[in-house]
């Protein structure tokens, strides 16, 4: 029987995102990907082709603590509020 370690390197940006139906979602997206050099959050938008995006530690509606599976196509704008998280 063999055990494979998976480990995921985790290099979180906090961001401000508007969805298109005007809501707002406030958290953090993890900008290190194995298979596409990524080193910024515009990068997740231009070079990762994987049409969702995975946003943690998210306040959206009043809720806090969520994480948040979104269709890239889903979002108006995306803010990045600081160099790191």
């Amino acid at each position: 029987m063999s055990i494979k370690v998976i480990t995921r390197k985790n290099q979180p940006r906090k961001v401000s995102i508007r969805m298109v139906d005007g809501s707002m979602v406030h958290g953090k997206v993890n900008v290190y990907h194995d298979e596409e050099v990524v080193q910024r959050v515009s990068d997740i938008f231009t070079k990762v082709s994987d049409p969702f995006i995975v946003v943690f530690d998210v306040t959206a509606e009043g809720k806090a603590g969520r994480v948040l599976i979104i269709n890239k196509r889903n979002i108006t704008w995306v803010s990045p509020l600081d160099d790191q998280a």
